[in-house]
């Protein structure tokens, strides 16, 4: 029993760290504002990492985060929609042990912001 929940615990682990997204850059453009993109296996991933960037910038100036456009795009290997699916049987194949292969990646999202760092 201790070496089954044991393995669990190994295997989440191990997914949770796969699962991490990279880190955004942060490019300064005309007028004061900056451009970012976050990308992730999913779409939420991609847009916490644009936006830590983006924050991150302005929080070293001092300032406030305005985010004045966002753009969202899919660039996995399968439609999104089956993407979401083999998504969500993984998740509940989990739970009883399993696994279904999926063919996520960890750039499938891609979030462009663009901001500026108000007072």
């Amino acid at each position: 029993m201790k070496i089954k929940l044991l393995s669990s615990i190994t295997l989440a682990l191990i997914l949770t760290a796969c699962a991490s997204t990279k880190p955004a850059n942060v490019m300064p453009m005309a007028g004061g504002q900056y451009r970012t993109t976050g990308f992730g296996e999913a779409e939420n991933d991609a847009q916490g990492a644009a936006l830590k960037a983006a924050t991150a910038t302005c929080d070293k100036a001092g300032k406030r985060l305005e985010v004045t456009s966002s753009q969202t795009k899919y660039k996995g290997v399968v439609s999104e929609s089956t993407n979401r699916n083999l998504n969500a049987a993984n998740t509940l194949a989990g739970y009883v042990g399993g696994f279904v292969p999926t063919l996520s990646d960890d750039n499938d999202y891609e979030v462009t912001l663009q901001f500026t760092c108000a007072a």
